[in-house]
């Protein structure tokens, strides 16, 4: 089936080639300089800005690439990009100013501000969603994120958005005890944005422009995206390239503001509070109030704040302040550490942005500190963008020969991964070029022939293509492969197809429980799997719920990103490991005892 989700797990090996932390500032920016515009051509991001603060000082503030590919419109310093859900870091300044304003106690009751929407009903106490866990996403809410809204689709209003009319991830509840875990709600930040237009009687656009970005000179930025706004922006571009339609967001705070480099990089000095010269750049907040917003919140897992994420550097007591964000055809990452006054920010135009920001930072950490980030840096072009480029340019009839050329001569160059050919071929059924598509399917499933995953693609494209009878064979390996496959079997009842004698699997649900815990994957990641009613989910620390399918026993798959889990017991049949297995790659990970 077509996949919408992003990676959930990064399998890669933890080498990297970076910066040694002795290399002066000059010599490693020029360094950068050269890197980056290799970087946007080999993952087809047309441009990016980037600023690098060392010391309090700005070492690097440029940009690069096309803001619009067709007209030959480079990116500059003043080009404006969507930075996702950094906008809920903004959003945060706006709420602590009307909490030193006096408009807003911070342990209050969400629902003591609001008078047009209320949460749902639940099991849990509405009065302990307080401002301050709305902020640190420790809630207990449902929504992580949202999709954007195309510019012919009528946005919904605050209450919609948070009742369901969201284009797609359903209304925000309570789904846990607030104050007792850490959840991410991009819903909760849509609570807080009401509750600005609540408590000022402005619409939360206009209070954020004149109440924070405005001060701190942010007057190229808003979260209203109106015709000056646009003038000045970067288009949005997918993973292919290709650009896309402009998203809007009714989810303002949570996903929706339009910034440059230049204004972004005001806003990092604004957040260095220690620096000497902080009340020239931060006329908004008490330099104490953002230092609050910096410490990590109880039972965020050390890694939140008030709209700050936290991060220490493994290995040394390099702590960093910020947040990342990605929207469809952007992404964008801000840190900073006020106590060295170091900053680093990157923005970008494409589908594939995140594959290059990850590296330069990774290269600038590697400066700073002299440490390797590991699994986040060693990251490869996806095959499926050059098998794009022979495809568009010769047709799919000699696509296997292309690919098999590449994987003999130059395995070093490509990710090969079975999902990145599996989303070009989803690209082109998107486009309905289904010859392209098939052959893109087809060679998946030469190259991978004991996923299941690949069939049921294959057979899905087959079906819209009118070959009935091809796709029921298909359908049939993919099930035979993975008797856990529930959507091939109702397809193959819709076509008429007998499944009566189709063998699949059910797991006895009282062993469920028997996987229940928190794994530690590797340092910085620590897989929970929890059981809802009669099924598993994992859900790694920081990213989003996926629900985990059983093959057999002890052995599960993740439908959205094409992974496998498998767990191992002990001597005494207790289950004390998990492994996870992705593209080739395997990663385990130890139980931890509670």
């Amino acid at each position: 089936m077509f996949k919408k989700f992003s990676l959930f797990f990064l399998l890669i090996s933890l080498t990297l080639s970076g910066q040694n932390k002795s290399q002066d500032a000059n010599s490693f920016t020029k360094e950068l300089d050269q890197k980056i515009p290799k970087l946007l051509e080999e993952f087809v991001v047309p441009g990016a800005a980037i600023t690098i603060i060392d010391d309090g000082k700005i070492v690097l503030e440029k940009a690069y690439g096309y803001a619009d590919v067709a007209r030959g419109k480079k990116v500059t310093t003043k080009t404006g990009f969507n930075i996702g859900s950094i906008s809920k870091t903004i959003a945060a300044w706006g709420i602590m100013k009307l909490v030193e304003d006096g408009k807003i106690d911070l342990d209050a009751p969400a629902e003591k501000y609001l008078t047009r929407w209320t949460l749902p009903e639940s099991d849990f106490d509405a009065e302990n969603v307080t401002i301050r866990r709305l902020l640190s996403h420790t809630a207990g809410l449902s929504l992580h994120g949202y999709p954007g809204w195309t510019p012919n689709d009528r946005l919904s209003t605050i209450e919609e958005s948070l009742n369901g009319r969201n284009n797609g991830p359903g209304r925000v509840e309570m789904i846990m005890e607030p104050g007792t875990k850490w959840k991410y709600s991009g819903g909760g930040y849509t609570i807080l944005q009401l509750i600005v237009e609540e408590v000022t009687g402005q619409k939360f656009e206009d209070y954020i422009q004149t109440q924070v970005l405005n001060p701190l000179g942010m007057k190229d930025s808003s979260y209203k995206i109106d015709k000056d706004i646009l003038e000045n922006s970067s288009l949005e571009y997918d993973n292919f390239g290709e650009q896309i339609d402009f998203e809007l967001f009714t989810a303002q705070a949570a996903a929706g503001l339009h910034t440059t480099i230049e204004d972004f990089t005001r806003f990092a000095y604004a957040s260095l509070y220690a620096h000497k010269n902080n009340k020239k750049y931060n006329k908004v907040l008490a330099n104490k109030t953002i230092e609050s917003m910096m410490e990590p919140a109880p039972v965020s897992n050390d890694s939140y704040g008030l709209g700050y994420q936290v991060e220490t550097i493994p290995n040394t007591t390099y702590k960093l302040k910020g947040h990342g964000g990605a929207n469809t055809g952007w992404h964008a990452f801000f840190r900073v550490n006020p106590e060295t006054n170091d900053g680093f920010i990157m923005i970008t135009n494409g589908g594939a942005g995140h594959n290059i920001y990850r590296q330069v930072y990774c290269d600038w950490i590697q400066w700073k500190t002299g440490e390797s980030m590991g699994s986040r840096c060693v990251i490869k072009p996806s095959i499926a963008a050059k098998l794009k480029t022979i495809i568009d340019a010769k047709g799919a009839s000699n696509v296997a020969s292309a690919y098999n050329d590449l994987k003999t001569n130059k395995s070093g160059d490509y990710n090969f991964s079975e999902r990145a050919i599996n989303n070009l071929g989803y690209y082109y059924m998107g486009k309905k070029e289904l010859t392209n598509a098939l052959a893109v399917f087809k060679l998946n499933v030469d190259q991978h022939p004991e996923s299941s995953n690949v069939y049921d693609s294959y057979a899905e494209a087959l079906l819209e293509n009118g070959n009935k009878e091809e796709a029921i064979v298909n359908y049939k390996k993919s099930i035979e492969l993975d008797p856990g496959n529930t959507h091939g079997i109702e397809v193959l009842k819709t076509l008429n197809v007998d499944v009566s004698n189709i063998k699949t699997f059910e797991i006895d649900v009282a062993k469920l429980n028997d996987y229940v815990g928190k794994y530690q994957m590797a340092p910085e990641l620590v897989i929970t799997i929890a059981r809802e009613e009669n099924s598993l989910t994992a859900e790694p620390n920081g990213q989003r719920k996926v629900v985990i399918h059983p093959k057999s026993e002890d052995r599960f798959y993740v439908k959205e990103v094409e992974a496998e889990v498998s767990f191992s017991r002990d001597a005494n049949g207790v289950v004390e490991s998990m492994t996870l297995f992705q593209n080739g790659r395997s990663l385990v990970g130890k139980k931890i005892k509670e």
